[in-house]
């Protein structure tokens, strides 16, 4: 048998090698979930940076597209008023006429109000 001394350094030597390895292993532990982390980081700012980027690709196109349909708006309402104006010019009873036949139109559509005395 040994004596209790040497068993108690030769346990106290592998306690000490097993807690070296510990920490060896806790350290590398450590390391790998920061990198982990670190990536996961760059992944999710790239993606944020790029979802950025085409969203204000997104909105200069659709302000574009706001910019034409303004425009070709604009064109078209002179375009109807020069037509108005030709055709009040040349037949002013037949626009009268129209103007009258649109506002009974509107007039027939709207809701009857009960009055006062019918109720």
């Amino acid at each position: 048998m040994k004596p209790f001394g040497e068993t108690a350094r030769e346990t106290r030597a592998k306690a000490s090698e097993l807690a070296e390895k510990t920490a060896e292993n806790a350290r590398l532990t450590a390391e790998a979930a920061k990198a982990r982390i670190q990536d996961g980081y760059g992944r999710a700012r790239a993606a944020t940076e790029d979802f950025a980027a085409k969203a204000s690709e997104q909105a200069g196109v659709a302000r574009e597209a706001a910019g034409e349909a303004y425009e070709k708006g604009k064109v078209q309402a002179k375009r109807a008023n020069g037509k108005l104006k030709k055709a009040a010019e040349k037949q002013p009873l037949t626009l009268v006429a129209g103007a009258v036949a649109i506002g009974a139109l509107l007039g027939s559509l709207l809701p009857k109000g009960v009055r006062k005395d019918e109720e």
